[in-house]
């Protein structure tokens, strides 16, 4: 048998030229092969060339398949995704080491990925939710750490090397901050209001937008929350590039997660444009219950997360995957999320 170089090495256009050369032979063959249908991929060696004398090479494998499948056989498939984090809304948990750098591990330096962090992050202390007002305590602890964009802690959390921290807007959160980012972006056409969902729905566009306006071609962009804690990696080439991917909550089915969901940047313009457009124009109802509709032409997964109010509250039980609540369990025991840096 011939040695014939990895594929890898060699220029698509040669590859090409080879295709072509073949091209004649093919034609005048009327053996079995010649009827093969090339649309499958699962064929043996054996069945692409039942009536040659020599054994193939992968000169004869190039013959005989569609240039397509030549290219996604080059490694073109297997191409690591892009990805933005987009991580929008008030610092919190942020600052402590166990959460920024478990999502810098679990989130940003993972295999099969390329991955740069946005950070839309608000002080002070705040919790418009009853579920949130479990947190106050930790805030209340934390109101010099959390009060300032200069502090050593926001500036630690947000400048961790693993996060590979792109762009960064930090403010209080509240109409005049939101008014301003408006104004500096060339934002139209909008007024704030006072209302918690509207509010989180607008700085997660300005998230959006910042990683739209990058420069920067990505395949996904990625939604959490700075109080978000990650505790296995996140599994990017599980995620499709063309249709938004959300996980359910507890209360699932009328609920689903909107603190950490995936949407593609070819689905961008349609999909979440629609969203901040319904809530700039008055939508005001929980983004749980706004965004996804009933999942209909979406990607139902699980993801490794959970809001962690403190090192010892974090929300476990809102994951509806018996594994992942016991693994996010464990990590509460042990206090994960608090100053030790993964």
């Amino acid at each position: 048998m011939n040695s014939v170089a990895p594929l890898g090495l060699w220029p698509f256009i040669a590859c090409r030229l080879v295709i072509i050369s073949w091209s004649a032979k093919l034609e005048s063959e009327k053996d079995a092969s010649a009827t093969l249908p090339f649309a499958s991929t699962s064929l043996s060696m054996h069945q692409l060339f039942a009536n040659q004398s020599d054994s193939p090479n992968i000169m004869d494998v190039l013959a005989r398949l569609p240039v397509a499948q030549i290219a996604m056989s080059a490694g073109e498939s297997k191409r690591a995704k892009k990805v933005a984090v987009c991580a929008s809304g008030h610092f919190r948990t942020f600052i402590e080491p166990g959460v920024h750098s478990a999502l810098a591990k679990h989130a940003v330096q993972v295999g099969g990925a390329s991955v740069d962090t946005y950070i839309v992050g608000h002080l002070g202390n705040y919790a418009a939710t009853a579920s949130a007002q479990t947190g106050l305590g930790y805030q209340a602890a934390h109101a010099r750490a959390l009060g300032s964009a200069q502090t050593p802690e926001i500036q630690s959390a947000i400048n961790y090397a693993g996060l590979n921290t792109k762009k960064t807007h930090i403010s209080m959160g509240d109409c005049p901050a939101l008014q301003a980012a408006w104004q500096a972006g060339g934002v139209t056409g909008r007024s704030c209001r006072p209302n918690g969902n509207f509010m989180q729905m607008m700085w997660l566009d300005e998230c959006v937008r910042m990683v739209r306006t990058s420069g920067v071609a990505y395949d996904l962009i990625v939604r959490t929350r700075p109080d978000m804690g990650v505790f296995q990696p996140v599994d990017y080439n599980a995620l499709p590039l063309n249709q938004v991917s959300f996980m359910p909550k507890d209360g699932y089915p009328q609920f689903r997660a909107d603190y950490f969901f995936a949407m593609p940047m070819s689905l961008v313009a349609a999909w979440w444009d629609s969203i901040a457009n319904m809530y700039a124009g008055g939508e005001d109802s929980f983004p749980d219950l706004a965004l996804f509709g009933d999942g209909a032409g979406m990607h139902e997964t699980q993801f490794p997360a959970a809001i962690v109010r403190d090192a010892s509250n974090v929300e476990c039980f809102r994951l509806t995957d018996a594994t992942l609540r016991l693994a996010c369990q464990q990590t509460q025991n042990g206090h994960y999320f608090g100053g030790q840096v993964h």
